[in-house]
């Protein structure tokens, strides 16, 4: 009886819990102008800066990535 209820609660806390993630729609879209807020942020910081600082690395890290994929492929 108590795997009963065990069972219960969690099928109960797995619903909660996807009833939330289910709410978390993207509301308005982000202003890549406004100043960055947060530990983060440093002086004169806007929200774009850290999108391209990102699409920068992700371009310079895209040949290496492809390197280690092909290696791995291999084995």
């Amino acid at each position: 009886m108590k795997s009963l209820k065990a069972i219960a609660v969690a099928a109960i806390l797995a619903t909660v819990s996807f009833a939330f993630a289910a709410d978390t729609t993207p509301g308005k879209p982000m202003r890549m102008d406004e100043p960055m807020h947060g530990e983060m942020k440093k002086k004169n910081m806007k929200k774009g800066d850290v999108k391209k600082a990102a699409e920068k690395r992700a371009r310079q890290m895209k040949p290496m990535m492809e390197k280690e994929a092909a290696g791995a492929q291999k084995r």
